[in-house]
């Protein structure tokens, strides 16, 4: 398998806050078609309903975000093999769902980076983009609470979410929130 690859699917997840569209592009496993919009193969060996997944998944990012944020929709790319660009097969709108944390602490240009290592002993990560900071920029160590249930869903074996590796997000290394420099940028920050 090449280093990095998104091969065999991806799920593309589109969102904006209140200065700037984002998306994140999480690896996942094969993705099947099928009734409503296909499903994924779970890590044990069954499937799980496509739409489901992703929706499970950004629902507990809801927290990591100032209500400004707004989930606008997902693409679902498969890949011929590892070296093949993506090719769009299904894709989807979220209904409102948008962040949910009122604690009113620092988000514009606030990266929240979850790293965890993959059952093939890669780096998994997941970066949320204009999420809150609480106010500190200590990193996680030991999750609880939001970053925990996000955690959990990442690497259920019920789910079908993956590293660029085809391996599965399986220990949680840590949490870190910075600011993100090309952000502060664009922003006009600096």
């Amino acid at each position: 398998m090449a280093p990095n690859s998104l091969f065999p699917s991806s799920v593309q997840i589109n969102y904006h806050g209140a200065l700037a569209p984002h998306s994140m592009m999480i690896p996942t496993k094969q993705w099947n078609p099928g009734a409503g919009f296909g499903t994924f193969d779970t890590w044990l060996d069954g499937t799980v309903d496509a739409e489901d997944m992703i929706t499970d998944l950004v629902t507990l990012m809801l927290p990591f975000f100032n209500s400004d944020t707004v989930f606008d929709n997902w693409i679902i790319y498969d890949y011929a093999d590892e070296d093949s660009p993506g090719t769009p097969v299904e894709s989807g709108n979220f209904t409102a769902l948008d962040g949910s944390d009122e604690s009113a602490t620092w988000a514009s240009a606030v990266e929240v980076q979850f790293l965890a290592r993959t059952g093939g002993f890669g780096i998994a990560k997941l970066v949320l983009l204009d999420a809150v900071s609480d106010d500190s920029f200590f990193p996680i160590i030991a999750p609880t609470g939001r970053y925990s249930a996000l955690f959990a869903e990442w690497s259920d074996t019920t789910n079908g979410w993956s590293g660029r590796d085809n391996t599965r997000p399986s220990t949680f290394m840590k949490a870190t929130k910075n600011l993100n420099q090309a952000l502060r940028k664009s922003y006009r920050y600096d």
